[in-house]
């Protein structure tokens, strides 16, 4: 199956991409992507409820706006430097264990919607990414029964303001959870849907021009590794969203760096988990809407 999430940002519908590409709205369903429909075996359930229903559910107009496809999940954990070339490219040693960061949850966005570039950032980077989403409670997981705890996979750009990541003094994390710094989606394709999870070729393009060119194949740790790890640490709640990891070709590798500014248009796709576009957007034209 692949979930997507429909609407007007704050007001999104849970929905689904049929394999002839049509969307339908499954309101109808009772539950949003949340930790409890992924918790209480929602996939199932759906499966079963899409059965009975897909042909009279509403259908999605090509032109709404699609949102995360995962409700806002308790925790975004991220893995650095997990590329063989990114670490390369970042002159840094490729780890002996995964290094573990956070992402503010406030930090999710809908695929296609503008990335804010935020009030004093200056550093604005994209990093194509595979996120994973965690099905049920995890805890002291072994690998091999890691990917048992995979509800799906999604498209995610880990954007990065690379000034507030480095040189403001404190863990990465700041310069990871500005708003719409984690778009989603479009869709989370569930484990099924993807042959080999280990081979996904991965792109990025920045007005057009591309910048990151890889597979899944290049990871240090793969996703069941990673999952496991991460579960060593903390409890990982159903849908929990684990980033894996950019490859080379991010502003910061570039000689001279290279960041984002306002009109710049970026384009990013993984096999079978579809493609986003962002257009960068100044935190003034926000500024009115600032809380």
């Amino acid at each position: 199956m692949k979930l997507i999430r429909f609407g007007n940002r704050g007001q999104e519908k849970p929905g689904v991409v049929l394999e002839s590409g049509l969307r339908i709205d499954v309101s109808g369903f009772g539950s949003d992507y949340d930790e409890a429909f992924f918790g209480n075996g929602g996939l199932a359930q759906l499966r079963t409820w899409l059965e009975a229903n897909a042909a009279s559910a509403p259908r999605i107009a090509p032109s709404v706006r699609l949102g995360s496809p995962v409700c806002r999940p308790s925790k975004i954990v991220c893995i650095g430097l997990n590329f063989r070339d990114h670490a390369a490219e970042s002159k840094m040693e490729l780890p002996k264990e995964p290094v573990i960061f956070f992402k503010s949850t406030t930090s999710l966005a809908g695929p296609n919607d503008a990335l804010v570039i935020p009030k004093n950032g200056k550093k604005v980077d994209w990093e194509v990414e595979l996120a994973v989403v965690i099905g049920k409670k995890a805890l002291y997981v072994s690998r091999e029964r890691a990917l048992d705890f995979v509800a799906g996979y999604v498209l995610h750009n880990d954007y990065s303001e690379r000034s507030f990541q480095f040189d403001r003094g404190g863990q990465w994390v700041k310069g990871k959870s500005a708003d719409t710094f984690a778009p989603l989606g479009p869709f989370l394709a569930t484990p099924d849907e993807i042959r080999n999870v280990g081979g996904l070729s991965m792109w990025l393009k920045v007005n057009g021009k591309l910048r990151q060119n890889s597979s899944t194949a290049n990871m240090i740790f793969d996703v069941a590794t990673l999952v496991a790890h991460v579960s060593e640490f903390m409890t990982l709640l159903p849908g929990d969203v684990i980033s894996t990891g950019t490859p080379a070709g991010v502003g910061l590798g570039m000689k001279p760096p290279q960041y984002l500014k306002a009109g710049d248009v970026v384009e990013l796709g993984i096999d079978g988990l579809g493609e986003s576009r962002q257009e960068v957007v100044p935190w003034e034209s926000f500024a009115s809407h600032a809380h």
